[in-house]
């Protein structure tokens, strides 16, 4: 057997003919269409929007009359009372900012690399950072199909590795979806990772009943004869009765680290008899549920080629149930490239956004609360700029900031979304097939061999994490400055609220822009501020 054919399929992902029917791709999300906008976004800095919301405040001041409230009431004039917008025309926008648009990354192969972290990962952080020529913070999240431990762990981890501090919240790993199911399943079987780290997760999230395949096998040793427990699995193991427990559902945290016994025991389970060991179902049809974290059938290490990985275990797993009930087994799938982790990705990046903006928005100086008096600032400080609720006494502000308090901004949504990851089967499958505003990056420091055709064609292909950030800074830079200044030449006190806005690709004129919802109703209700 040659070499290529031993060494083609761990090189560069999932190789099966169109002919023979996938236990991976039968989920439909190759049918999906990704979603179009119904409204354009600004390529427009966050916090250059906010000082609109800033101008808002600043009309609501207590020594603003009905007069003025009406005559600074467009988005174009309240705009001429922000302290960064300006009406001249410029070759480089390079003042302190919040982008608009952001990063999303895999970590495995993109940021890390087995033991070894990438060493242009640590100079990209650092350029979304803000230590970049523009000046701009970019906000950026991890999207990773990995798991086996906290997301805490996993953080403090990638914030060693990388020299720049990672919070919790920025990492979504494949199993931290399954924090919804608390609520559904009462007893679960969590299978995956080293010892009882991914029971120990488990729990942190609010399951109640967490069993591993370890204390099944110190229940009954003959479950899977050919391993015995070590020392250290039995310190971990506890003792359960099994034969009067139900399993509600079977729980994939984490890659196995022993295949045989994990499969013997998953394969009873859900071929048992409503999800109790040493049971049989006549139909194969009363066991419990199964969810995998994720599917990636191949990882990259540092290793020459790649290993397999969840996705692989899934396929034996519903080959042998194929084999033995003749049936197709039904299963639950997170992580990249399923829409449920899409939705929940799309969440934690928009509160990551607002966060980043808030932090921003706080350095801003007293001036920009507007005409409150020092010791009305002192009683109110600054809000956020988008925010979905006001939590300050009302009876501490002006009557006519009472209002204006109440009048806020959703934060838009991203106006680009960057994904940079490795593996085109997950990656870039799951950048591609969700929504037309995410910008999917392919690199060659992973899975993805180069100068081999990906399965799943990136609309980028860059050498590493660092390049990709260059590329999209630059690339949003040129669409900033040209919305800026078409800003700048449309802007003049007759004129209403028409700038250019951005495509995926290209710069469109003449359309409202989305800024960063439906400004009307705002702006009426600062018209009746006074009434």
């Amino acid at each position: 057997m040659s070499t290529n054919m031993i060494s083609s399929p761990l090189a560069s992902g999932v190789h099966t003919p169109s002919s023979i029917p996938s236990y991976l791709n039968n989920d439909g999300i190759d049918e999906l269409k990704p979603a179009n906008r119904k409204h354009r976004v600004s390529s427009l800095s966050l916090s250059d929007m906010a000082h609109w919301q800033s101008g808002m405040s600043k009309v609501g001041s207590a020594r603003e009359s009905a007069t003025d409230l009406t005559r600074n009431s467009s988005l174009l004039n309240l705009s001429r009372n922000a302290s960064v917008i300006r009406r001249n025309r410029k070759q480089v926008i390079d003042h302190v900012r919040v982008a608009s648009y952001a990063f999303a990354f895999d970590i495995d192969g993109v940021i890390v690399k087995g033991p070894e972290t990438i060493p242009e990962a640590k100079e990209a952080l650092r350029l979304l950072n803000g230590e970049n020529k523009y000046n701009i913070k970019v906000p950026y999240i991890f999207v990773t199909n990995g798991g086996g431990r906290s997301e805490k762990a996993r953080s403090l981890e990638l914030s060693t590795r990388l020299e720049t501090e990672v919070t919790q919240d920025q990492v979504i790993q494949g199993h931290t979806p399954m924090k919804d199911l608390v609520d559904v399943h009462k007893n679960v079987l969590v299978v995956g990772g080293v010892g009882d780290a991914c029971k120990k997760v488990a729990l942190e999230y609010g399951f109640k009943r967490v069993f591993t395949p370890l204390d099944i096998m110190k229940w009954n040793p003959s479950v899977s004869p050919y391993h015995n427990l070590t020392e250290e699995e039995l310190s971990v193991a506890q003792d359960y009765d099994f034969s009067k427990i139900k399993i509600d559902a079977i729980l994939v945290f984490a890659d196995s680290r022993n295949w045989a016994a994990d499969q013997q025991i998953i394969l009873e389970l859900l071929m048992s008899r409503n999800g109790v060991m040493g049971t049989s179902s006549p139909n194969f049809d009363e066991g419990p549920g199964i969810y995998f974290a994720h599917s990636d059938f191949v990882w990259a290490t540092n290793y020459g080629l790649n290993r397999y990985g969840m996705g692989a275990l899934q396929v034996s797993i519903a080959a042998i149930f194929r084999e033995h009930t003749g049936k197709e087994l039904g299963v639950i799938r997170f992580g990249k490239p399923q829409r449920g982790t899409f939705t929940y990705a799309n969440k934690v990046l928009t509160q990551h956004r607002q966060e980043i903006l808030d932090q921003h928005v706080s350095q801003v100086s007293l001036n920009d609360l507007g005409n409150l008096t020092e010791g009305e600032v002192a009683r109110h400080p600054h809000k956020p700029v988008f925010s979905d609720s006001d939590s300050d006494s009302e009876d501490e502000l002006p009557l006519d900031f009472q209002r204006l308090a109440k009048i806020t901004l959703d934060i838009p949504p991203a106006s680009t979304v960057y994904f940079v990851g490795d593996t085109p089967e997950s990656d870039i499958r799951f950048a591609n097939s969700h929504d037309a505003s995410w910008h999917s990056i392919l690199v060659n420091t992973g899975v993805y061999e180069a100068g081999t055709v990906p399965k799943y064609a990136p609309k980028h292909t860059c050498e590493n994490v660092l390049e990709a950030v260059k590329y999209a800074i630059e690339r949003e830079h040129q669409l900033e400055l040209q919305e800026w200044n078409e800003f700048s030449e449309h802007a003049s006190p007759d004129t209403s609220a028409n700038v250019s806005v951005r495509g995926d690709d290209e710069i469109l004129g003449g359309e409202a822009v989305d800024v960063p919802v439906i400004l009307e109703e705002q702006i009426l209700a600062i018209k009746h501020v006074a009434a």
